[in-house]
């Protein structure tokens, strides 16, 4: 009776390791990596660390050149739980075009329709959902025109 419980629960443990969690990629980056792996690797690519905005759960880096783009990588410990990229731009239609850019992009590489639950001129939200997590690619074209992506890795049960 011993092995077969053995057994059973042997046969239980392995089937759940079997189904390895999925991640979804940031700019060809795994969110499965560790936050300062990640940080890093966008250092590497350009981006500076904002040591003001930096805290115990997120990293702020910058594009210090341009000063357009500002990505933060939420974490708990140095687990990933959510990167936040954010566009600024100085006319609208240079966010619609990015918008619609990354839209495609996106699109193309999940193989996938959005839900969009906003879809107008001044305000567009595209929500791609996948076994990996989440994305919503936000557009506000507002005095300040914007794009935002959000990578979760939160993933709907």
């Amino acid at each position: 009776m011993k092995k077969i419980l053995f057994l059973l629960v042997a046969f239980c443990a392995l089937c759940a390791c079997s189904g390895e969690r999925k991640y979804l990629n940031c700019h060809g980056l795994s969110m499965g990596m560790s936050a300062k792996a990640m940080a890093d690797s966008f250092e590497a690519r350009g981006l500076a660390v904002d040591t003001h905005a930096t805290n115990a759960t997120q990293i702020v880096l910058a594009d210090t050149v341009a000063r357009n783009y500002m990505l933060t990588i939420f974490h708990q410990g140095d687990t990933i739980s959510d990167i936040l990229e954010q566009y600024t731009a100085t006319y609208n239609d240079s966010t619609s075009n990015l918008w619609q850019a990354i839209h495609d992009e996106l699109q193309k590489e999940l193989d996938t329709w959005p839900g969009m639950p906003h879809h107008g001129d001044l305000h567009k939200e595209a929500d791609y959902t996948t076994d990996a997590g989440t994305i919503v690619l936000t557009l506000l074209n507002t005095y300040s025109p914007t794009v935002t992506v959000r990578y979760s890795t939160q993933v709907n049960q």
